[in-house]
């Protein structure tokens, strides 16, 4: 019998990402369309725990609840866990806007698993390290993925294709670390 968890979130590229590592560990996952109340705070893992706490009290059901924030180091971390607001305000063109002139274009993203079930509540995390790129890439428009350079890649990671990001992100780090921990038993 295959393992399930229900994932909580609105944003179903999250969920497309998440749902192809699941398959590796023979998880499957089940979406629930669910916009979280989002505590306000500067690390993406006090968000995580925060929501899925007050997720798994209004649905009681075992559940896993993702937050990413993107951090800029010439700009003090912005916009950090306000990555979405940042997103639908100044967009990636935005960001590019604050960086030009700025030579240390490094940034990276983090991401926070958070499992709750029956009083359980784990957490687990991944980083992404890279650039932030000179224009905005093509490929999948996926928040702030056309002006991040991974480590290592030629590419934005919005040029990558969802295997290959599953590969090297910080919300894959994250969920095969849940994964493996799930899987074990618990």
């Amino acid at each position: 019998m295959a393992l399930e968890i229900n994932m909580l979130s609105s944003n179903g590229y999250k969920v497309e990402e998440i749902a192809d590592i699941a398959k590796e560990y023979g998880i499957k996952v089940n979406w629930i369309n669910y916009s979280k109340v989002e505590l306000q705070a500067d690390d993406p893992s006090d968000i995580a725990r925060a929501g899925g706490i007050l997720a798994h009290s209004a649905l009681n059901v075992p559940l896993i609840l993702e937050d990413t924030g993107f951090f800029i180091k010439a700009l003090k971390g912005f916009p950090g866990s306000y990555a979405a607001q940042a997103l639908h305000t100044i967009g990636p063109e935005g960001i590019l806007t604050l960086m030009k002139g700025i030579e240390d274009r490094s940034a990276y993203f983090k991401t926070a698993v958070c499992y709750v079930d029956r009083g359980v509540v784990q957490l687990f995390e991944g980083t992404s390290d890279g650039s932030i790129a000179e224009a905005v890439h093509g490929g999948r428009a996926f928040g702030f993925d056309p002006i991040f350079m991974p480590d290592g890649y030629d590419k934005a990671f919005s040029e990558l294709s969802v295997e290959e990001k599953n590969r090297i992100s910080h919300r894959a780090m994250a969920f095969r670390k849940f994964a493996e921990y799930f899987g074990n038993g618990r």
